[in-house]
């Protein structure tokens, strides 16, 4: 029994085609062929249920096919340890975030690429449910999200530092707020948010669900950069994390006084999975990294409290 057969029958298992299976691996229809057939001679039994038609699985092969994947999967996690032995200086990385990490991303994957320039990183920002899809097809190392977990105990999630739902502003246009803002403060405000479905505007949907505020929206985005762009050239306010300014100057941002409001960055595995040293190494790079340890500079969280909080909206 070699690897390559297991490969082959998986692919053709997959697909339920021998063409589509040949079109995948770049490999010809007759030697994909052959090379099944070889693996039912020496199992004795027919793996696939074939027709001119057709191609599907068989009970043996039904029984069968998890066991090929979990070989060829134990086969790739063994290259990737071997890989790792070679001191990083081979090898890839894959890391999805959610759109609202995507300024926090910035720095350690430059700190990253300065101690690691052979290693390559592929770094996908979608939706959280995304996520955890691409995560479940081993399609990334580590997923970086608000909140703790993706929703599937199939995950193991840490948390990665602790953070807040807050009005950011430009520095000078929170003129009047303290410490806190409440929630029935952010009527006062004209407000571009980020657009429904993005983990800020979820956990401000969830601060609103109880509270019958009418907010202000002049413009929802889907772009936490373009966001901030945005807010930085026009008397806009939005609301995001803190840690979405850090290491950007010209902003301020006060905590929004909620207990819903809390944004936890967290990280996750595939339970079970084989961690790659690139990957345990880009996690300490993200604990160590400032923009999650030391306070942001442009809040003004030991501001003394003023009740008259807000501005009109322009």
């Amino acid at each position: 029994m070699e690897l390559r057969q297991l490969k082959y029958f998986v692919e053709v298992g997959r697909l339920g085609s021998f063409s589509l299976a040949s079109k995948s691996l770049f490999i010809t229809q007759s030697t994909i062929s052959q090379q099944i057939h070889k693996l039912e001679e020496e199992l004795g039994v027919d793996l696939l249920i074939r027709d001119t038609r057709h191609v599907a699985l068989s009970d043996y092969g039904e029984q069968f096919y998890p066991c090929a994947v979990q070989v060829l999967e134990e086969a790739r996690a063994g290259v990737e340890r071997i890989r790792d032995v070679k001191a990083l200086k081979v090898g890839t990385l894959s890391i999805g975030a959610t759109y609202s990490f995507g300024p926090l991303l910035r720095r350690t994957v430059q700190d990253f690429y300065k101690q690691h320039p052979h290693i390559r990183l592929n770094l996908v920002i979608t939706s959280q449910e995304e996520l955890r899809k691409r995560m479940l097809d081993r399609e990334l190392d580590l997923a970086l999200t608000y909140k703790s977990p993706l929703g599937d105990d199939r995950m193991e999630s840490h948390l990665l530092f602790q953070s807040r739902l807050c009005l950011i502003g430009r520095a000078g246009e929170l003129d009047g707020c303290g410490r806190e803002v409440s929630v029935r403060d952010l009527a006062r405000f004209p407000l571009a948010l980020p657009s429904k479905g993005l983990q800020a505007r979820d956990t401000l949907e969830k601060v609103l669900l109880s509270q019958h505020v009418d907010l202000d929206i002049r413009l929802e985005i889907n772009s936490v950069r373009s966001l901030l762009d945005l807010v930085a050239n026009s008397p806009l306010v939005t609301i995001l994390s803190e840690e979405a300014i850090q290491q950007v100057q010209g902003f301020e941002a006060i905590p929004i006084a909620h207990p819903d409001g809390r944004m936890d960055g967290c990280y996750h595995y595939l339970k079970g999975a084989y961690h790659k040293r690139a990957a345990q190494k880009f996690v300490e790079l993200l604990k160590e990294n400032n923009s999650f340890n030391q306070t942001f500079s442009g809040g003004r969280l030991s501001s003394p409290r003023n009740e008259n909080c807000g501005k009109p909206a322009r």
